[in-house]
């Protein structure tokens, strides 16, 4: 699981350019506060100020014009099938609340808070002492969960079984079985690979399960990386893990935390393996760090989904342009981007040049999880396609840039032990201290 950094600065910058005014949190009391987006040096910045603890500058994008033009995209509205009473606001309420404007279309549900490993770098700040069992759920208890999800979100909502590490568990081929007993299609392991490395018999159990596909940590591609964020040297695991899904002939998505300074520079690396991989990689998901968890906030300027947009683009050697990615349509168009990489016969073209926004808009599914909506509209434009790569890069908001503009159109949700569903970034939320809402008060 990955985590990461947030601005702290308490500057306040002058001849700012208003973009729009929201509400967010205070990054220390989490009291909700009112926002402003603006712009100062063709850079785009959150300013907000708590009346106990003082004013805070967010850097979010790199450049005004390309945040204007993904802002822009519109995609209609979904609402929730159920909601909740909104009494005291957002994001007091989500569950979800009746000012929620997305239904969910991934639903991550919690097995474990153990690991088997203790990254520096976790969301979660997950346990790595194995025989914590106490914090695993029920069999019974995981059944209430799906079938409330079932019953609130439906039958073609993905299902991402996460932890702690969820392969801790003997009995997670039995919790994939249980999905599709359910009635769920979309069934998804976020791992860190240790286990699937090192035990095929467990992954093919999985496999025959009623698996559908593995989202697996892949930070770099060397040991240094994994080292630094995840605490181990894992290139030879990781590399493991791959050879076992394909030998069994599981699709995987690789997932890069992106941390500037420590693996920014390789992305264009991690984009050129998954090509060459990509009759068992389907897709790349880059996740910029954010704060939450277990992991030190120490850069005023970390890397957004902006940043990863552009160096992306740049390590690509010309196969990727940051107008290439366009908003998945899942969630606020800030939230996640995506283009698709597919042969063509003057070689790979992002699915973007291809096809037209109209197109796009036309041929948009609503029932898409984020990384297979481009995919999926390749399925239904030219359903005898050549299969692609799917690129998706996340901007996960933490205590500094929280937009409740944003987490209202959330479609990534969590499921809560009481039945609820909530926003993946409200569920994860923490002050710069690292406490939780419900610690502070």
């Amino acid at each position: 699981m990955t985590q990461a950094v947030g601005t702290n600065s308490t500057e306040t910058k002058k001849d700012m350019e208003l973009l729009e005014r929201t509400q967010s949190v205070c990054p220390v009391c989490l009291d909700v506060i009112d926002a402003r987006i603006v712009v100062q040096d063709h850079a785009v910045f959150m300013e907000k100020t708590c009346a106990r603890h003082g004013s805070h500058l967010t850097y979010l994008w790199p450049d005004e014009d390309h945040y204007r033009w993904l802002k822009n995209f519109k995609f209609p509205h979904i609402r929730p099938g159920k909601s909740r009473p909104s009494l005291n606001g957002c994001p007091e309420d989500c569950g979800p609340c009746t000012s929620h404007q997305h239904h969910p279309r991934l639903v991550e549900l919690e097995l474990t808070q153990r690991c088997n490993l203790r990254c520096p770098v976790c969301f979660m700040a997950a346990d790595d002492n194995q025989t914590h069992v106490e914090t695993d759920l029920s069999m019974a208890a995981i059944e209430r969960q799906l079938t409330a999800i079932m019953e609130q979100c439906g039958p073609q909502t993905s299902i991402q079984l996460t932890g702690g590490e969820p392969t801790v568990r003997k009995d997670l081929p039995d919790i994939i079985a249980l999905c599709r007993e359910i009635g769920f299609t979309a069934i998804e392991v976020n791992t860190n690979g240790v286990v699937i490395s090192r035990d095929r018999n467990y992954l093919e159990q999985l496999a025959a399960s009623g698996v559908t596909g593995i989202y697996m940590q892949f930070d770099g591609l060397d040991d240094r990386v994994f080292k630094q964020i995840r605490g181990a040297n894992l290139l030879k695991t990781k590399f493991q893990a791959i050879e076992n899904c394909r030998a069994i002939g599981l699709q995987m998505v690789l997932a890069m935390a992106v941390i500037r300074g420590i693996n920014d520079d390789q992305m264009g690396r991690v984009l050129e393996f998954g090509l060459k991989n990509c009759d068992v990689i389907a897709g790349i998901a880059y996740q910029p760090a954010f704060g939450s968890g277990r992991f030190e906030i120490t850069d005023n300027r970390p890397l957004t989904m902006g940043d990863a947009i552009y160096e992306l683009s740049e390590q690509s050697n010309g196969l990727l342009s940051p107008y290439d990615f366009w908003p998945t349509g899942c969630s606020h168009p800030l939230c996640d981007a995506t283009t698709y990489l597919l042969p063509q016969a003057q070689g790979l073209v992002p699915m973007s040049r291809i096809i037209t926004v109209d197109d796009y808009l036309e041929h948009f599914n609503s029932a898409s999880p984020q990384g297979s909506v481009l995919p999926d509209i390749a399925d239904a434009m030219d359903p005898g396609h050549a299969p692609g790569l799917s690129i998706l890069i996340m901007n996960y908001m933490d205590a500094m840039s929280l937009d409740l503009k944003r987490l209202r159109q959330c479609s990534m949700t969590v499921a809560g032990k009481d039945g609820s569903q909530i926003p993946f970034c409200s569920y994860q939320l923490t002050n710069i201290n690292g406490l939780k809402r419900s610690e502070l008060r």
